[in-house]
Order: structure tokens, then C-alpha cells, then sequence
């Protein structure tokens, strides 16, 4: 099933519980009753030990039967209120052995009173608490008529990387200021040519070409910056700046860097693939990369720390790479583990080995997804 279900609302879960809660308290409560009622009118003929001990094991009874209901096709509170608990992943039944689990995680969050309110640690519509999350359970309203939610609604997390800063072009009239200065250069207001590069390296366009041809700059003089001419220029202003530095060879920091379509499509590195999260922020990946909530440092890899605060994602979750055949994933033995959709196909990729991905290709873990929108 698709990653649009209707999530469950924190009170009518709430309700749920108190009605489970009631009837296992009631039926216990009055089995336990009756025996220890039995051990003291016997006066001792009955002992009250084995009346509290049996009345503990139909609790532990009760126990089990409600983790086989929610398992299931759900408890009675949960049948009553129209709710349902499923696989994340693929949105089966959650089965006996999750459900149980689920409520013995629970039961010891429970002892430290902050497992009760772990769900309201989750701010998407799912609420789901440390239970839900450690067994992969998620629980959904399957009333008629409600709206579906997209399973990977997050709240917004900052992008890994700052914009580019805009680039902006000299004003009409600067820019025939500078064209008719360049046209008839002298040694006063000509331009030193380190000012010159830097101006070409800023981003500003190169002046049009004069009918007149410009003198050539006399190398024996040093020229002084004109003010009337440098002054308006952006980013020129005061002492003539530095000659810019030989370019060295661009390589990839611990952060992923923004997708520039000039680069991708021009010359510089060629990005293997470029991936856009859930929150619309944007990657290009120039190798091997690793992410995670903060991967350790490999060899020949980049790694990319993604801010989760829903904590879908592991420490080291999975890494992204290309060989001879192409793209591919690999899952790094993560707790949520990776889910390829492709269309209507969704398969769970296997821990430790690559499987073949493309552009296109929705990768999903927990609560959070990233696109593949470049490939080569």
C-alpha cells in the first residue's frame, strides 16, 4: 500500500486504551476477587498466595491475548474507535511478536512516566511514540471518509548547505560609464588588472565591446583606480583588492554542496546523481556518499549529516554510489532500514548489498524520503 494513510488522532487513541484498560482491569479485577474472597472465608483452607498468584497469571494472560488482538485485526478499544495498527513498511498486520514488543516497551516507558508522553515528541500528524518507532509500527484511522496524509509529512529541516549568493548584473548606466572609460584608457583612470580579474570573477558581465579599440595598458605604470569609476562598482570599493589566488581543484566537504545546473551540464566535476529531500532541500553528490544523523569518516567516501529530528534515519543509514552498471543504494544495516518505490513497485533493500537505482527512484526510511532526480 502507498505511504497515504489517515493518521490516528492522539485522544481517540487515548480512548482506546482506557477501553482495553477498563475491560482487562474488570475481568481480572473480578476473577482476582472472587478467589481471594474464596481464601478468606475458607480461613486459610484456600491460601490467599495462590489466589494473588493466580490472579497475576490471568493478568499475564490478559496480556498476551491483547497483544494477539492488536497483532490482529486490532483490540476491542481499538475495533470501537476504528483504528488500526500496521507495518510501516508495507502496511501488513503488525503481528504477535511486534505487538508484544510494542506494549513491553511501553509497559518500561511507562515505569519512567516520560515513555507516556513520548508520543507528543513526534510534531508530524503520526505522534509515534518510542513504541512505535523501535517496532515499526504506526497506527492508522481507517474510518470512511478521511482525508490521507502523505506518510513522510515532517516538519521542515534546515538544507545541509547555504544558497549561492544571487548574482547581479551593473546597471545600464555603469555599465556604458565603464565601456567609455575602457574605450580611452589613461594612467589615471584606467583599471589595475587585478581589479579588472576580479571584477571578471564576481559574476558581473564583461562590458560590450567598443567600436573604438581600448590603448593598451602601459605595463612600466602603475595605475591608480579612478574614483569616479571604482566607487560605484559593487564590491570594489576602498584598497584595490588582492590578486585573487590560483584555483585549486574543487573536492567535497563533509556537507554535500547545492545542485548547480551549470556545473552539471558544463565543465567542472560531473555529479553522479543529485537527490532532493522531503523538505525540499537539494544534493549533488560527486561520489561515494554516506549518510546518516552523523556518519563516521571512510576512505574514498563522502558523508553527509542529515538533521532528523524524528530520528527515522540511523547513525549510519546508507550510502549512495555508482559503478560501471550505474546508480545504486546501499543500506548499511540501519534500524528502519531502506525502502526503494519505483511506481506502484516498492521493495526493501538488502542490508549490505547494492541494489540498482535510476532517477526517479522514491528511497524512504521511517518517516523521511529522498527523490533521485539526477543520473547519469
Amino acid at each position: 500500500m502507498s505511504g497515504a494513510r489517515v493518521p490516528a488522532e492522539l485522544l481517540r487513541r487515548v480512548i482506546a486504551y482506557v477501553i482495553d484498560g477498563a475491560i482487562g482491569g474488570a475481568l481480572v479485577g473480578a476473577i482476582g476477587g472472587i478467589l481471594i474472597g474464596i481464601a478468606i472465608s475458607t480461613q486459610g483452607g484456600f491460601p490467599v498466595i495462590a489466589a494473588v498468584l493466580i490472579t497475576n497469571l490471568l493478568a499475564l494472560m490478559w496480556f498476551g491475548v491483547y497483544s494477539v488482538m492488536q497483532g490482529g485485526d486490532g483490540s476491542i478499544g481499538m475495533r470501537i474507535m476504528s483504528l488500526r495498527l500496521a507495518v510501516l513498511a508495507d502496511d501488513q498486520p503488525l503481528g504477535f511478536g511486534r505487538a508484544l514488543g510494542r506494549n513491553l516497551i511501553w509497559g518500561f516507558g511507562s515505569a519512567i512516566i516520560v515513555g507516556v508522553f513520548s508520543p507528543l515528541f513526534d510534531r508530524s500528524p503520526w505522534h509515534r511514540g518510542w513504541h512505535d518507532l523501535a517496532t515499526g509500527a504506526v497506527m492508522t484511522d481507517i474510518r470512511v471518509g478521511h482525508e490521507p496524509v502523505p506518510f513522510a509529512t515532517v516538519p521542515p529541516i534546515a538544507s545541509a548547505s547555504p544558497p549561492p549568493p544571487p548574482v547581479h548584473a551593473l546597471p545600464e548606466d555603469l555599465e556604458h560609464t565603464v565601456i567609455s572609460e575602457q574605450a580611452a584608457p589613461t594612467a589615471e583612470h584606467a583599471l589595475p588588472s587585478d581589479v579588472e580579474a576580479t571584477m571578471l570573477g564576481s559574476g558581473h558581465p564583461a562590458p560590450a565591446s567598443s567600436p573604438v579599440a581600448p590603448a593598451p595598458v602601459q605595463p612600466q605604470v602603475a595605475p591608480t583606480p579612478a574614483e569616479g569609476v571604482i566607487a560605484f562598482v559593487p564590491g570594489i570599493t576602498g584598497p584595490p583588492p588582492r590578486r585573487p589566488a590560483a584555483p585549486t581543484p574543487e573536492t567535497m566537504g563533509p556537507d554535500a554542496v547545492p545542485v548547480d545546473e551549470a556545473r552539471l551540464t558544463q565543465g567542472g566535476p560531473k555529479a553522479i546523481a543529485a537527490v532532493v529531500w522531503d523538505d525540499g532541500s537539494r544534493q549533488a553528490l560527486y561520489g561515494r556518499t554516506i549518510f546518516g544523523r552523523n556518519p563516521s569518516s571512510e576512505a574514498g567516501a563522502n558523508v553527509v549529516a542529515v538533521r532528523d529530528e524524528t530520528l527515522s534515519l540511523s547513525k549510519t543509514h546508507f550510502e549512495i554510489g555508482s559503478d560501471d552498471d550505474g546508480l545504486f543504494v546501499i543500506d548499511r544495516h540501519s534500524t528502519n532500514g531502506v525502502l526503494l518505490r519505483r511506481g506502484d513497485d516498492r521493495r526493501k533493500a538488502a542490508p549490505g548489498e547494492r541494489t540498482s537505482v535510476r532517477a526517479g527512484d522514491i528511497l524512504e526510511f521511517g518517516d523521511r524520503h529522498v527523490t533521485l532526480e539526477v543520473a547519469r
